[in-house]
């Protein structure tokens, strides 16, 4: 920016300086939800459930005139063979223009089909754990990640007392 000054009355006062505009990132934030407000940060998700995901990344507002996009990547853990089972690529739109977060529309998870790499759902089982990561496009050094834990689906049970061996 250049900025000038010019007095009216006279020339001994007349002066110019320029000043340049720097970006001031703050640090990314990865956060999972269980709602489409993004409103509930959760750290456990049923096995059968739906998952939203949020960075808030200020750098990566490129233009503040549209909406833009970033990218996460999704890992889930096996609890038994500690080994990763999963991964997804997920992409994450910027809520609105200059909003700079950017959010994820609603991700399946489930436990009823074989794991299978960028298929557009997240499998898993009780006890695995999900990892969300999300590394800037520009700043490689900016890093945030969420962690989240799967939970069996509770069943409902009954029971029944009987008074003698006949069950009457």
């Amino acid at each position: 920016m250049h900025v000038a000054y010019t007095d009216v009355t006279g020339t001994a006062e007349d002066g110019s300086d320029t000043a340049l505009a720097i970006e001031d990132p703050k640090l990314s934030t990865t956060a999972v939800y269980d709602d489409a407000t993004f409103t509930d940060v959760v750290d456990t998700f049923l096995t059968r459930d739906a998952l939203y995901v949020q960075v808030t990344d200020t750098d990566e507002n490129r233009n503040p005139q549209s909406v833009d996009t970033v990218f996460v990547t999704a890992y889930v853990g096996d609890q038994v063979a500690s080994l990763v089972i999963d991964t997804e690529t997920l992409t994450l739109t910027e809520a609105t223009t200059a909003s700079a977060l950017f959010r994820s529309a609603a991700i399946v998870m489930q436990d009823s089909v074989l794991p299978a790499a960028n298929d557009g759902r997240i499998t898993w089982g009780r006890g695995d754990t999900l990892h969300i990561a999300y590394t800037d496009a520009s700043i490689a050094t900016d890093s945030s990640l969420d962690t989240a834990l799967a939970l069996e689906i509770p069943t409902t049970m009954t029971i029944q007392l009987y008074e003698d061996a006949a069950y009457t």
